[in-house]
């Protein structure tokens, strides 16, 4: 790939004139003949071929399938989450991702009438210990609560990196907005784990191959298959159901704020639309006369023929005044 770069470079400093020959044609014109270029084009591109041959260094960015695009209801401009699939999308963080990935900057109050009611999320924290410090200034152990952040499953980055062979598992509270593709990019690298093809280098150890994962080998194996998670509302999970589930809980943890956005955005515009309304129904009530009227201008002497002609909108009448008018200015 190296030498193909340094191809492209040298051919897109050199000016294509260079390589033609200009041949007399007619005393009018001349015909330019772009045998030579087209000759160096081809030779520049069979060079690069066999330099692909060659030369084995391949980018890691260009390992990698396109996502697929999915159809996800949020992301219409008068629709919202789908608050039964935030609440299995949240089981299946709790059952399946937390036990590698954080969501540091995510609280439990946060999910209060959006997935559970608060008594069921003060459950789920107080499942948790939290560092404080009690009235003699001692470090204690405290349950949680609905105003404390989702926990990390390790205590630093380094006890993550040794229980992943070497492998940093990254917080997922902003991933969506973080990762390029978004949701869609997710859920094709959820679902998109293979056996590894013929010919293909061995992963390393930790690793599993994943064509849609940027250099194809990926240091998660792969968690979700059918009926990994038992859904308590009776939802078939289908690995397909699961990550669909697990994508929007992390689409809405990444902004968490879009349906009351949305709600403000069509108050705003319906507001809008009544206060133009009423502004242009006052413009055409109150300005009418304004825009309506007429001035003319009458020689003196003649305003009674003026009058004559009334309030009319056709200029065509006034011919006769035009031309008196003419008269006076020439005398």
């Amino acid at each position: 790939m190296t030498l193909i770069n340094q191809c492209s470079r040298l051919l897109a400093k050199t000016n294509l004139r260079n390589l033609s020959t200009k041949i007399p044609f007619t005393k009018s014109g001349q015909r330019i003949r772009y045998s030579n270029a087209i000759a160096g084009l081809l030779g520049a591109a069979v060079f690069g071929v066999g330099a692909t041959l060659v030369d084995g260094q391949v980018s890691a960015d260009e390992l990698e399938l396109g996502h697929a695009h999915m159809h996800w209801e949020f992301k219409e401009m008068f629709k919202s989450y789908d608050h039964r699939a935030l609440r299995r999308g949240f089981q299946v963080y709790k059952e399946v991702c937390q036990a590698c990935h954080s969501m540091q900057y995510l609280y439990w109050r946060m999910h209060v009438d959006v997935t559970h009611t608060k008594e069921e999320m003060k459950e789920f924290a107080a499942e948790y210990q939290y560092p404080d410090v009690d009235d003699d200034g001692n470090n204690v152990m405290r349950a949680g609560d609905i105003q404390d952040f989702i926990p990390s499953p390790y205590e630093n980055e380094i006890k993550a990196r040794l229980a992943n062979n070497g492998a940093l598992p990254p917080d997922l509270t902003l991933i969506t907005i973080a990762r390029e593709g978004g949701s869609d990019y997710l859920f094709s690298l959820l679902m998109g784990y293979e056996d590894l093809p013929a010919g293909q280098a061995e992963p390393g150890e930790g690793q599993a191959y994943n064509p849609y994962f940027h250099g194809y080998y990926i240091g998660m194996a792969q968690q979700i298959y059918n009926e990994s998670v038992d859904y308590e509302d009776g939802t078939v999970p289908y690995a397909s159901q699961i990550a669909k589930d697990v994508c929007e809980y992390l689409a809405w943890s990444s902004n968490p704020y879009m349906d009351e956005s949305k709600l403000y955005g069509m108050k705003a515009l319906a507001s809008i639309t009544v206060f133009g309304a009423a502004m242009y129904m006052l413009m055409r009530v109150k300005r009418n006369h304004i825009r309506l009227r007429q001035l003319a201008f009458a020689v003196p002497g003649k305003e009674r023929q003026i009058a004559a002609n009334g309030n009319v909108s056709s200029m065509s009448k006034y011919k006769e005044v035009d031309e008196m008018l003419d008269k006076a200015t020439r005398k």
